[in-house]
């Protein structure tokens, strides 16, 4: 499967077993995102053991699944994989400076407010407009959650985190308020 992508092969959803005999599936997931660079392709991984939930963080899991795996379960990851596919199809669009911009969500990492300017942080560099955080987070996809008065983050660029901060593409630490800590920790391990 890796040989595969590296040819060139595309794949929208990958479940993972982590437990290999030759090799660890948390490093094939490293592979996968940091030689290749692919970070379309969704991976789920699978384990009986949870102790792995917060080694993952780096490679950006879709979901981590603890065995025996339910078929509803794989149903529910194949959903959310082909919501994520179309999220890649959806736009944030604004005007600034009398220009227009579409930037796909799927791009962007977070967003920053201060005062009336946000900043779009993507994956390819940073944007400007003139708005409100809160405005921005009612149109935005489910996956991007609010961690401070400051900051709405996309979920799948989080690569660590603890009760006070996050992570994000291994690039920026963005503080997470009190008031939102119980929420982010339940979004990101996806607590019911």
């Amino acid at each position: 499967m890796y040989d595969s992508l590296a040819q060139g092969a595309h794949y929208d959803l990958i479940f993972l077993d982590i437990e290999f005999r030759q090799m660890n599936g948390i490093d094939v997931g490293k592979k996968i995102r940091d030689e290749l660079r692919n970070d379309c392709v969704q991976i789920v991984f699978i384990s009986a053991k949870r102790e792995y939930a917060m080694e993952l963080f780096s490679v950006r899991p879709m979901n981590f699944l603890v065995k025996p795996v339910s078929e509803q379960a794989i149903l529910d990851n194949l959903e959310q994989a082909m919501a994520l596919s179309r999220l890649y199809d959806s736009y944030f669009e604004f005007r600034f400076d009398s220009e227009n911009y579409r930037v796909p969500y799927g791009d962007i990492l977070y967003f920053e407010s201060s005062n009336r300017m946000v900043r779009i942080y993507t994956k390819y560099g940073e944007k400007t407009l003139y708005g409100k955080l809160n405005e921005i987070e009612k149109n935005a996809p489910i996956h991007f959650i609010r961690i401070h008065q400051s900051y709405l983050i996309n979920c799948y660029y989080v690569t660590y985190w603890k009760a006070d901060e996050v992570e994000i593409s291994r690039q920026v630490k963005l503080s997470i308020s009190r008031s939102y800590q119980k929420k982010v920790r339940k979004v990101l391990l996806q607590e019911p």
